[in-house]
């Protein structure tokens, strides 16, 4: 039985191997010379930016750095933490 609470409950999860799926929204991690970086945040009020650099995906948060060696594992980690989509900014 399917209950309210998991369907309105966003989920992150990678799609063709290289992409970011939020419900809807698909992105690509941005990459060591980009700019941007791929904004999320969750209900405690840490924001966390993600980008490539050149040793892989790297996840910059306000009290904590941490690098990642798949979206997969990067997607697993940002739904423990209960974070959220909330687009693309500077890095």
């Amino acid at each position: 039985m399917i209950k309210l609470k998991d369907l309105l409950k966003e989920k992150i999860s990678v799609k063709s191997g290289k992409y970011l799926d939020m419900d809807g929204s698909v992105t690509s991690i941005p990459g060591p010379y980009d700019r941007d970086a791929v904004v999320f945040d969750n209900n405690r009020g840490e924001t966390a930016k993600v980008y490539k650099d050149n040793k892989g995906l790297y996840l910059d948060t306000n009290r904590y750095d941490k690098r990642f060696k798949d979206l997969k594992k990067l997607a697993d980690w940002l739904n423990k933490n209960k974070f959220r989509y909330v687009g693309i900014d500077d890095r």
